[in-house]
């Protein structure tokens, strides 16, 4: 007679294993079948063809979390775009070389730029 195993667990959380009930010839029978989890340890939670990749994080949970409760990407650097154009707009800029000049002036237009694109109807 063939030998029964228990199902093979592809993560490390506190899930329920096999050893919750027991059926004839087969030992525990309790088991979660969930094939996201196996697809996503497998796979590394890509559900596309298409991946960006951003790189890895030092802190994946920590991260995520500021992407759920505080802002994309796109939002962060926007908020941090709007608060250096105010700082650009009042820095002095006597005594100022050409190089320095010219790069403040390309992030002032980067930033008008961005504004001209943002007051755009939207398309869906």
């Amino acid at each position: 007679m063939a030998q029964m195993l228990a199902p093979v667990s592809f993560t490390e959380t506190d899930l329920p294993s096999a050893a919750g009930g027991a059926a004839p010839f087969s030992g525990g029978v309790a088991q979660v079948i969930n094939p996201w989890r196996w697809f996503t340890s497998v796979f590394g939670n890509q559900f596309s063809l298409l991946s960006i990749n951003l790189g890895r994080s030092s802190a994946p949970q920590t991260e995520a979390q500021i992407l759920d409760e505080v802002g994309s990407y796109g939002r962060q650097l926007g908020r941090i775009g709007d608060a250096l154009d105010v700082l650009v707009k009042e820095f002095p800029r006597d005594g100022l070389s050409d190089n320095a000049l010219a790069a403040l002036e390309d992030f002032s237009a980067q930033m008008r730029e961005i504004k001209r694109i943002k007051a755009k109807p939207r398309t869906a």
